[in-house]
């Protein structure tokens, strides 16, 4: 689910040309569903903090960030609060 209004949206595009489909792209994603308690709200766990991907995490529920480091799984469910694979 998209996290930010159209304003936010259209600054961030501004700062980081492209992330508008960069947010369609995981927005319109088909995930998996939470391997622990089933739920289809999850995210795609990506690595690394850079001012593009804070702002792809900070703008929709499908992408989960972590610090650059060795990713725990493929797979974040957003309503039990873990990874997944």
């Amino acid at each position: 689910m998209i996290k930010i209004n159209k304003e936010l949206l259209d600054h961030i595009e501004r700062q980081y040309p492209g992330i508008g489909d960069t947010i369609l792209h995981y927005e319109n994603a088909t995930l998996p569903v939470c391997s622990r308690c089933g739920s289809t709200d999850t995210a795609e766990v990506g690595a690394g903090l850079i001012g593009r991907t804070i702002n792809l995490a900070a703008a929709t529920t499908k992408f989960k960030l972590i610090p650059n480091s060795p990713s725990p799984a493929t797979y974040f469910c957003n309503e039990c609060d873990e990874f997944f694979n």
